[in-house]
């Protein structure tokens, strides 16, 4: 019955079982972070200008995939305009092309078929002497004629193949110069923070603020002194006021290979500050607890093995 009552609570409650198999625990400070951010998405300066939104298909709260178009700039209009233009002149380019060796080929096929036809009278009709001689000499004429032709085909292929690769880079430049035009997601995810809105130019803090919130990590800074208890696979637990009384459980997934200067700061006076501290990264078991608490400061307790 004692085994099973201790199965039943790590099942329900692993962190706090795993406390009392512990010789310790170290306490920190952290910050809630999604798995994947972009904390600003920029717009291009086009043409020297600052960008300004014609169209904002986002909103906060939002879902986007990555490659969704977020923003439209103006001039994007002219940008298109312009493309489809460089598109009708591929389809030009292309067109002539076509009929002019279409129309070179007919014309090696008809010398070609005048050649054969003179042949053939030569080999079975045995024409008098006069008339095979002015057919011998039609014949030569004809070969010339036939191989120039052949060689105004493979020019002419060749000029109108660098006509239209000339209409595709076009084309392509085009539509480099429309994509400007369109900010897309970099990545799926929410929309965080949304900074401007449709007529606004968009400044240094860009158009939004995108996140994977689908996993949700606290970022924690563990002081030098204590990093070399804690191991990838400890167990955490993390609180705060802005989680009210309620305490959330994780793991140490990654632990810095450098030390830096600690950025988070305790409300204690007596905490010290400005120390060394490696940051440990730990993956929360509830990632939608934390989800609209992107950036807050937490209380990190990681429960170290013995």
């Amino acid at each position: 019955m004692k085994n099973f009552f201790r199965l039943f609570c790590l099942a329900l409650f692993p962190a706090a079982l795993y406390a009392e198999n512990s010789a310790d625990a170290v306490a920190c400070i952290g910050k809630i972070v999604p798995g994947a951010r972009i904390s600003k998405l920029a717009a291009p300066s086009l043409g020297g200008s600052q960008a300004i939104v014609e169209t904002l298909n986002i909103r906060k709260g939002m879902v986007v995939e990555k490659g969704e178009v977020v923003a439209v700039l103006r001039g994007a209009a002219r940008a298109k305009a312009a493309l489809l233009n460089s598109q009708a002149a591929l389809q030009a380019a292309k067109a002539e092309a076509d009929l002019s060796i279409l129309r070179q080929k007919n014309a090696v096929a008809e010398l070609r078929g005048v050649f054969d036809q003179n042949k053939k009278i030569l080999d079975e009709k045995d024409p008098p002497r006069r008339e095979r001689e002015q057919l011998n000499y039609e014949q030569e004429s004809l070969l010339r004629k036939i191989a120039q032709a052949k060689a105004e085909l493979d020019s002419l292929e060749k000029a109108q193949a660098a006509a239209i690769a000339q209409a595709q880079a076009a084309v392509d430049e085009a539509q480099a110069a429309f994509d400007e035009y369109e900010v897309r997601a970099p990545i799926s995810g929410e929309v965080v923070e949304s900074n401007v809105v449709a007529g606004e130019s968009v400044g240094m803090e860009g158009i939004c603020e995108i996140a994977d919130t689908s996993t949700m990590y606290v970022e924690a800074e563990v002081y030098i002194s204590d990093i070399s208890k804690v191991a990838v696979g400890d167990l955490a637990e993390i609180f705060s006021d802005a989680l009210g009384d309620a305490k959330f459980s994780g793991k140490v997934v990654h632990i810095s290979s450098y030390v830096k200067a600690n950025r988070l700061f305790s409300s204690d006076p007596s905490d010290y500050s400005n120390l060394k501290v490696v940051v440990a990264k730990i993956k929360m078991d509830s990632p939608d607890k934390f989800r609209n608490l992107i950036g807050s400061q937490v209380n990190v307790r990681i429960i170290v093995k013995k």
